[in-house]
């Protein structure tokens, strides 16, 4: 009789199989690739630090971003009206005719103008950005260490959204006037598509004050600018230099820039307390691609420019001193009465009157004079 072969090659105790190549005890494999732990594998394409899976399409999203209910109009993106009270129509996705009031999301508006967390801007637009007046447009998170500032405003369609952020590295202070404008000049058809579709889409606004390191092919080319508007803005001079960037990711995809836009939306710039004079009209020089573009400050507020711009990269902020030029300037003391060489009205009136009661005076005192002679 023969003795029978014991083949399995197991070990005593442990029930597994030396020739396997696993590991006693886990019951792994070293050359699968599985990280033992976190049940992941490296080419699964999970991110272990936000939890998501860029094939969702769901980047992740702050508790406090405020979200604004929109729909999707002729390819266009549009506030949705929600639900109507007091007798009013709803037209162009939210705007009010006849005097009704909307409540939609818990956010109310009257006469179009959104309140009760989102802010609208002189327009009724949806504002977004860390400037006084801004506040609650949007979640507003600070890196206290680069000295960056974000806000967000999410807009949502369905199981899409899109997600509008401002960036302000350093010290500046910057908004949009109108987050939907954003969105619908920054997104193409295809993109809005893709919303519609349940997808997400984040556009990223980075302002910079670059007022310390200009590239020189665009300081050069904003100085010959000013030097060649200067014989019809007289005295024109640069206050600062600004960096203005638009990125778009899908989902939680690469950021990709955005050099220009279908459309211009308007962009709101704080300026510093150095910039804010009486007297100082403001004028904003674009550099882009070797060419400049002289730009009108389109807001009447004497903290903030605003401009209208489809194009992005470099911009410098200019200004113009008017008192003496402009007759009509508002005088320093009161900010009421007009200037007449640069002095206030009402103090040429008080100059005036109090000339003509020493004249009488004066008149008076010789007239009684001669009749005691």
């Amino acid at each position: 009789a023969t003795t029978p072969v014991d083949t399995d090659d197991t070990k005593p105790g442990d029930d597994t199989n030396p020739g396997d190549d696993t590991k006693p005890g886990d019951g792994t494999k070293p050359d699968d690739g599985t990280k033992p732990g976190d049940g992941t594998k490296p080419g699964d394409d999970k991110n272990p630090n936000d939890g998501t899976n860029p094939e969702d399409g769901k980047p992740p999203i702050d508790d406090d971003v405020p979200i604004i209910p929109v729909i999707i109009v002729d390819g266009k993106i549009v506030i949705d009206g929600g639900n109507i009270i007091d007798g009013g129509n709803v037209i162009g996705g939210g705007n009010i005719t006849g005097g009704g009031n909307v409540i939609d999301g818990g956010n109310i508006t009257d006469g179009g103008n959104i309140t009760g967390g989102s802010t609208t801007g002189d327009g009724g637009g949806i504002t977004t950005g860390n400037l006084p007046g801004m506040a609650g447009a949007g979640s507003n998170s600070a890196n206290g260490t680069t000295g960056e500032s974000t806000v967000s405003t999410m807009l949502k369609i369905g199981d899409g959204a899109v997600i509008v952020m401002v960036v302000c590295n350093g010290n500046c202070m910057a908004g949009v006037a109108d987050t939907v404008a954003v969105a619908n000049a920054a997104l193409t058809p295809e993109q809005i598509q893709l919303i519609s579709d349940g997808k997400t889409i984040e556009i990223r606004i980075e302002v910079t004050d670059i007022s310390e390191n200009v590239p020189p092919q665009d300081k050069e080319l904003i100085e010959d600018a000013v030097e060649a508007n200067r014989d019809e803005l007289s005295g024109l001079v640069s206050g600062m230099y600004m960096d203005i960037s638009v990125f778009i990711r899908v989902g939680v995809g690469e950021w990709n820039a955005v050099t220009s836009t279908e459309e211009p939306f308007d962009i709101i710039i704080g300026l510093p307390e150095e910039l804010q004079e009486d007297g100082r009209e403001f004028y904003i020089i674009r550099s882009h691609e070797g060419e400049y573009t002289l730009l009108n400050d389109t807001d009447n507020a004497p903290e903030t420019v605003t401009i209208s711009t489809d194009l992005f990269s470099s911009y410098a902020i200019t200004y113009q001193q008017t008192d003496e030029a402009d007759g009509n300037t508002k005088c320093g003391l009161c900010h009421i009465c007009p200037t007449f060489l640069g002095i206030c009205c009402f103090i040429w009136l008080t100059v005036i009157i109090t000339a003509v009661i020493i004249v009488v005076i004066v008149l008076r005192r010789k007239k009684e004079g001669k009749k005691q002679a």
